[in-house]
Parts: C-alpha cells; sequence; structure tokens
C-alpha cells in the first residue's frame, strides 16, 4: 500500500475509533463512515469491507500495538517500572476519559461475537512477561502475575463502562493506578516529586526540624534548607537557581524538587544539578535526603530513578553521584539504579566515592 494509502487507512481508523466511542457499536455504519471522513464509497470499500473489520481493526491493534511496544521495551533492557508507568499512565488517562470509552462497542461487539478471549490472551500475555521480566530483574515485588493483570484489566474495563453510566470521581482512576503500582513497587511507587512553593513551607520547617531533631544537621540535596532560616528567601533562591536567565553566575542550573508519597506527607528531598563547576567536581549532580522517621522504606531508590528520569528528558547523557563509601544505604540505592564505580576522594576525613550514571544504560 501506497504512503497516501496508509494514510487515508489511519484516518478512517481514528475516525471510526471516535464514532464507536460516541455511538458504540451497532449505531456506526459505512455511510456513517463515509460522510465523517468525506470518502467516497468505494474509497472506502477499498481499505474496509465492512464496520466489523474496521472495529478489529481498531481494537486489535490496541493489544497488539501494545505487545510489541512492551517487548520492544523490554529487548533495551529499560528498567521495568519505567515500562509500567508509562502503560499505567496511558491506562490512567483512558480511564479518566469518558469521551474516548470503547466498552460500551466492544460489549455490543462480542455480545453476538467470538473473539474477545483472543484479546484477552493476548494482552495477558504482554503483561504477565513484563511482570515476569520486573521480577527477575528484582524491581518489582512477589505477587501472582495472571492476578494482578486481571485486577487491572477488569477495573480498567468497569472504570470504562461506568464512566457512560454515572459521573465517577476524578480521583478514582489515578487511586486504582496506585493501588496497582503499589502491589508491585512497594510503598515507594506512589511518590511524585514536586517544585517547592509557597504552599509547602509549613510541610518543609517540619521536614529540616526532625533532622535537627534526629541530631543531623546536614540535609543532602536540600539546597542549603538546612542554612536558611527564612523558608521564603530559600524558596527564591532555589525558584532562581532552576531558571537560565537568574541562576546566579557562580552556581549552575540547579531543579530542586521535593519528594511527596501518596497522601502528599514530605518524605524527601532531591536536586538535579545539570552541569559541574569546580566546586561539585567532587560532590555531583546530585545530592538527597530522606526524612529520618521513613527511611527504609525505598524511598532513596524511587527519588534517584526519578531523577534520572528527568535528566534524561533535559537532555542529559551522564550524572556523577557523589557518597561516603561508609553509608552503605545510600551505596546500595546508586548501585541499584545503575552506578557505576568511578573513582574516590576524601571528604571531611572519611573516604567518598563517585559513581557515574549512562542515563541511556540506566533508563
Amino acid at each position: 500500500m501506497s504512503a497516501k494509502g496508509d494514510n487515508t487507512r489511519q484516518e478512517i481508523l481514528e475516525t471510526a475509533r471516535r464514532l464507536f466511542a460516541e455511538r458504540g457499536y451497532k449505531d456506526v455504519t459505512m455511510s456513517l463512515l463515509c460522510q465523517e471522513t468525506g470518502l467516497s464509497r468505494g474509497g472506502l470499500y477499498r481499505h474496509f469491507e465492512s464496520v466489523e473489520q474496521v472495529f478489529l481493526a481498531v481494537t486489535e491493534g490496541f493489544s497488539q500495538d501494545q505487545g510489541a511496544e512492551i517487548q520492544a521495551q523490554m529487548e533495551k533492557g529499560l528498567p521495568g517500572p519505567v515500562i509500567l508507568r508509562g502503560l499505567l499512565e496511558r491506562y490512567r488517562q483512558e480511564m479518566a476519559s469518558r469521551e474516548s470509552s470503547l466498552s460500551l462497542a466492544i460489549c455490543e461487539y462480542y455480545s453476538s461475537h467470538p473473539g474477545i478471549e483472543r484479546a484477552y490472551a493476548s494482552s495477558k500475555s504482554a503483561w504477565v512477561e513484563l511482570i515476569r521480566y520486573g521480577q527477575e530483574r528484582g524491581e518489582f515485588l512477589p505477587v501472582d502475575r495472571e492476578a494482578l493483570f486481571d485486577l487491572l484489566v477488569f477495573a480498567y474495563q468497569g472504570i470504562r463502562l461506568y464512566s457512560r453510566l454515572m459521573t465517577l470521581d476524578s480521583a478514582t482512576p489515578g487511586r486504582i493506578i496506585g493501588q496497582i503500582q503499589g502491589l508491585l513497587l512497594g510503598p515507594s511507587a506512589e511518590i511524585r516529586l514536586v517544585r517547592p512553593g509557597p504552599e509547602h513551607k509549613d510541610q518543609a520547617i517540619a521536614f529540616r526540624e526532625e533532622f535537627f531533631a534526629w541530631g543531623e544537621r546536614v540535609i543532602s540535596g536540600s539546597e542549603r534548607l538546612d542554612q536558611i532560616d527564612s523558608y521564603e528567601e530559600w524558596l527564591t533562591g532555589v525558584t532562581r537557581s532552576a531558571c537560565p536567565e537568574t541562576v546566579s553566575p557562580d552556581w549552575v542550573l540547579t531543579d530542586t524538587f521535593f519528594a511527596l508519597d501518596g497522601s502528599g506527607a514530605l518524605v524527601g528531598m532531591i536536586d538535579l544539578r545539570h552541569s559541574l563547576n569546580g566546586f561539585l567536581a567532587d560532590l555531583g549532580n546530585c545530592g538527597y535526603s530522606v526524612r529520618p522517621s521513613c527511611r527504609g522504606r525505598g524511598y532513596g531508590s524511587r527519588m534517584l530513578r526519578l531523577v534520572l528520569e528527568r535528566a534524561r528528558d533535559v537532555g542529559l547523557t551522564e550524572l556523577h553521584i557523589s557518597v561516603e563509601r561508609d553509608n552503605l544505604p545510600s551505596v546500595k540505592v546508586l548501585e541499584k539504579n545503575g552506578g557505576v564505580y568511578e573513582r574516590s576522594f576524601s571528604h571531611q576525613g572519611k573516604t567518598a566515592d563517585i559513581y557515574r550514571f549512562s542515563l541511556g544504560d540506566a533508563l
């Protein structure tokens, strides 16, 4: 088929998908497709002979494309959590979009036609392989793979169907996705990184005071939150450092993030320095701290993984991160996320090591 023919076929499928979502399966006809695409009857029939063919091309393409995408990402060696989050975010968006739901059309079609089992099995196979992949790499918790897929797919289809019958809480899709992530990744799964704002003042002060109460006067990755008493002054500084036009000439472009858990609680801080000057040569591109009362839950590893993704998104190809050699929990975090020992140096009378992260390998 020519490039023009491919484009026409794709336009037909996109139009058909919209119509199936709006009207279901039974109310879509070849005449309607001609009307909506602007094609003549002969032009449409050159690509599809019936509405059924169009519908199957729309629906079966999803599971086939998803399976191929998962397989390609695994062959590239991408971390399981990276693949997982991309897929689940797509599921979340689709659950939240009532207008794009094909659930009614699927029910109408498969109530009188065989084949739904085949689509279910294809999608299930891809997800089971992904979960096995992540488990073998030590990235996913030991769960029943088939049961987890059933939990996801039936919750997904249930939301899509119910959204046509009633108004759902907009937070419901996110809660479902959060639970699925939690089953595979543990309690750190719901962590998100946010830029500091005025609304975080009380939490930030309490966060700092907890470190001090534990006898820790240094909060790594906090861009001197441990030294500046005024939150407003500190916020102005980190905001300016995150902008190329306002960053101080004796500093480097730096993104600072709060790590919030699923309930919105501040559990950690981490920064990303886009380059290294002489002062930072040994300190590296990133520092992070986990709230003392929240340690041992995997938050540090999750925070670093998210920052590595951010670094890749802004075009960085590698990062260097330092850690004191006797800080074994942090050493494990760096190694788990793909850090490779590069060199050692002396820091405040202790031996520290630099780990190099190749973002292509890590992500």
